[in-house]
């Protein structure tokens, strides 16, 4: 019966870090994009990268834009899809540092929020489940005869 308590609690602490990581991550990303300077580029090309052997893999856009002062900048995106979700030709938003241009990254919802959105998610998940175990818990602790 404690155990359960014990378990919950451990979900719960393990929940709450998660979840704090998760806000932490949403509110550099919402920083990083505040700081951000937009342009259009161009998918130039798609690099394939296999991350365990045996799997697909995922497909990385090669960008290609112009920053506000005129300088040429080609950076390879660090999030990719299975199937592409992008074409070689396209023209995609892109966000970058001013004083770094090729740290730019393809701006959109999925490459911008989908980490912190699926780090919250699991945190807030981790919580409530410890929640519902600890209140199991104490309720089966309270209901057991005392000698």
């Amino acid at each position: 019966m404690g155990a359960l308590l014990l378990v919950g609690l451990v979900f719960v602490t393990i929940g709450l870090a998660v979840l704090i990581s998760g806000i932490v991550a949403a509110v550099k990303q919402k920083r990083k994009f505040a700081r951000g300077v937009a342009a259009t580029g161009t998918v130039i090309n798609l690099v394939k990268k296999v991350f365990n052997p045996g799997s697909a893999g995922v497909y990385c856009p090669v960008v290609q834009f112009t920053t506000g002062t005129g300088e040429l900048v080609e950076f390879e995106s660090g999030f990719g899809t299975m199937p592409a979700s992008h074409r070689v030709g396209q023209t995609i938003a892109v966000r970058y540092d001013a004083a770094n241009a090729h740290s730019a990254e393809v701006d959109s919802a999925t490459a911008n929020w989908f980490v912190p959105g699926c780090t919250i998610a699991m945190g807030f998940l981790f919580f409530a489940m410890g929640l519902v175990f600890v209140v199991i818990g104490i309720l089966m602790l309270a209901s057991q005869p005392r000698n």
